[in-house]
């Protein structure tokens, strides 16, 4: 995706404390703040609060970004570690499970893949927000993220064996899921 020939300037304007093209940015980049804070979050109001610390955090560390690459690939990380930090604070209890407990989990199937071809986005999204927290946070760093599993046990302080688990029981309970909503 191009970046908007605009975003440059906003952000120069931004540096310099103009609140309109604070504005500029923030609806620019609404969109796409809030489907990565919906990936992560439980609800809408906690999505709208992880938006909002999002945001404090691009506009806060804007001096960081260097102009060398896409501002759009740099605030999608510094919204990313926003929403990571917020469930951090705010999720009292994580589960972790042994994975030598478990059995191996498989890899949707091409029925389910057709299904999630015809799913609208925000239908997707309702399913992983139904995911338990912590696998939800780990399917979205590896799969949205582009996070490896190492990267991931560093950030969460849990083993790669963990994350990996983690996305395979995302996947596994997402290929249930759409399997249900497409057989009824």
């Amino acid at each position: 995706m191009k970046e908007h020939p605009e975003v440059q300037e906003w952000v120069r304007a931004c540096r310099e404390g103009n609140a309109r093209a604070q504005r500029k940015l923030f609806k620019h980049f609404y969109g796409l703040v809030m489907r990565i804070c919906m990936r992560y979050a439980g609800s809408t109001d906690e999505a709208s609060d992880m938006l909002n610390e999002g945001f404090l955090k691009v506009f806060s560390n804007l001096d960081k970004y260097e102009n060398t690459g896409s501002f759009e690939a740099w605030l999608k990380r510094v919204v990313c570690n926003a929403a990571l930090d917020y469930r951090r604070r705010f999720v009292k209890q994580v589960d972790f499970v042994n994975i030598d407990d478990l059995p191996d989990m498989q890899v949707a199937d091409d029925a389910v893949n057709d299904a999630v071809a015809r799913m609208s986005s925000q239908e997707l999204v309702g399913l992983i927000q139904k995911l338990p927290p912590v696998t939800r946070t780990v399917f979205n760093m590896f799969v949205f993220e582009g996070f490896s599993h190492r990267d991931i046990a560093l950030e969460l302080n849990i083993t790669e064996n963990t994350s990996a688990w983690h996305v395979n029981s995302a996947r596994t309970k997402l290929k249930d899921a759409i399997s249900k909503m497409y057989d009824e």
